[in-house]
C-alpha cells in the first residue's frame, strides 16, 4: 500500500474539524501509511487551537497529524504550504476540507481502485475524485434547499456536485486523490487563484498529458452553503472567478453559463424592436426552472422544493452572470464566503 497524505486547508472551521479529523483518524487505511497536514489560515475562532488539541491527545495506532500555518489565508497557498511539507515517501495526496466526513473505508478502497486503474491505462492516471453527498445530520429547511439545488443540472449538478454512476473520465473531479508526480510535473496550484484552483490546476494536469477520473466507489459527505447570503456570495464568486480561469484556459467555459446573458440581451433585443412575442423567452426559462422544482419535490418529496429550487436558480443564474460581468472589469479580491465556508 503507497503512503497518503490528507491535506486539510481550513478557516474558521470550528464547527466541522473535529468530526473531519475523527473521520480521518479512524480509517481502515493502515495508519503507518497516512498522514494529515491541516493548514490553518489564521483562523480566529479556535480552529487551530482544537487541532492543537485533537494532535497532543492522538494514539499511536492514529495517523500522524502536522498542522501549518498559510498566512495567505486561501485554498492554494494552503495546499501549497502542504505540498512543500510532503514526506519523502509520499505518493498520493488526498485533497480534501474541513466541513467534510467519509465513510470508513474510504481511502482504502479508492487508493486501492486508483492502482488497478493506473494498471490498466499504463500509468497516466493523475487524480480521481469522487463523488459528493450531504452531511450525514439533519439539515436546515435553506441548507436542504441549496443541497437539491446544487445537484440539479440547472445549478452545479454537472460539475463538482454532479451525482453520476461508475468510473469515468472527467475534468472536474470533486475532492480528488491526486499522484505526488503530477502534481509536481505542473509545479502544484497556482497561487495567484483564490478559487478556481483546483480547475487550473486539472486544466493543466490534461494539457500535459494526464488523465483525470471520477468514480462513485465512495462518497464525501460535504457540508455546503447554510443561509442566502452564503448562496448569493457564492453564486457571485464563481462567476467572477470563472472569467480569471476562462483566460487561461478558454475551453472551461461551458456555453450553459454565458446563456443567462445571451437571453437577457435576445430579450431585450425583441422589446426594443417592439416584437409582441418579447416576453416569451423570459416565460420560458421560468417554467425550466419550476420545472426543475417539480422535479426536485418529486425526488425529496418535500412540497417546499417547488419554490425553493426555482428561487435559489433564480438568484444563482443571476449572481453568476453577474459576477461574470464583474470578472471582466475588477482584479481578483478575497472572497467574502469565504469567512465561514
Amino acid at each position: 500500500m503507497p503512503f497518503i497524505v490528507s491535506v486539510i486547508p481550513t478557516f474558521h472551521e470550528k464547527d466541522f474539524i473535529i468530526k473531519c479529523l475523527d473521520s480521518l483518524c479512524n480509517q481502515t487505511y493502515p495508519s503507518s501509511l497516512h498522514q494529515i497536514i491541516v493548514v490553518d489560515g489564521n483562523s480566529k475562532d479556535g480552529t487551530p487551537e482544537l487541532v492543537q488539541e485533537y494532535i497532543k491527545k492522538q494514539t499511536d495506532s492514529q495517523p500522524k497529524i502536522i498542522l501549518l500555518e498559510n498566512p495567505n489565508r486561501f485554498v492554494s497557498q494552503a495546499r501549497n504550504i502542504a505540498f512543500e511539507n510532503l514526506p519523502h515517501n509520499a505518493e498520493y495526496i488526498f485533497e480534501t476540507i474541513g466541513h467534510a466526513t467519509f465513510p470508513q473505508n474510504h481511502l482504502e478502497i479508492r487508493i486501492k481502485e486508483f492502482i488497478e486503474l493506473q494498471e490498466q491505462r499504463n500509468g497516466k492516471i493523475a487524480a480521481i475524485g469522487t463523488i459528493l453527498k450531504p452531511p450525514e445530520e439533519k439539515m436546515t429547511l435553506m441548507a436542504s434547499i441549496i443541497e437539491s439545488t446544487l445537484g440539479n443540472p440547472l445549478g452545479s449538478g454537472r460539475g463538482a456536485y454532479a451525482q453520476f454512476k461508475g468510473l469515468q473520465r472527467t475534468r472536474i473531479p470533486p475532492l480528488a486523490i491526486y499522484r505526488v508526480d503530477a502534481l509536481k510535473s505542473v509545479d502544484g496550484y497556482d497561487g495567484t487563484l483564490i478559487t478556481a484552483q483546483d480547475s487550473d490546476l486539472n486544466m493543466r494536469l490534461i494539457k500535459n498529458g494526464w488523465e483525470i477520473w471520477r468514480s462513485d466507489i465512495s462518497c464525501i459527505y460535504v457540508t455546503k452553503r447554510q443561509t442566502f447570503l452564503q448562496w448569493l456570495r457564492f453564486g457571485h464568486r464563481n462567476g467572477f472567478w470563472r472569467v480569471k480561469l476562462v483566460r487561461k484556459h478558454p475551453t472551461r467555459m461551458p456555453l450553459g453559463e454565458v446563456a443567462p446573458w445571451f437571453g437577457f440581451l435576445f430579450t431585450l433585443g425583441l422589446y426594443f424592436l417592439n416584437v409582441k412575442l418579447w416576453w416569451f423567452p423570459p416565460v420560458l426559462y421560468l417554467l425550466v426552472i419550476l420545472f426543475a422544482g417539480v422535479f426536485e419535490t418529486l425526488k425529496s418529496k418535500n412540497p417546499l422544493m417547488l419554490i425553493g429550487v426555482p428561487f435559489l436558480l433564480l438568484m444563482l443564474h443571476t449572481t453568476f452572470s453577474l459576477g461574470l460581468l464583474h470578472g471582466f472589469f475588477v482584479k481578483g479580491k478575497p472572497p467574502k464566503d469565504r469567512v465561514n465556508i
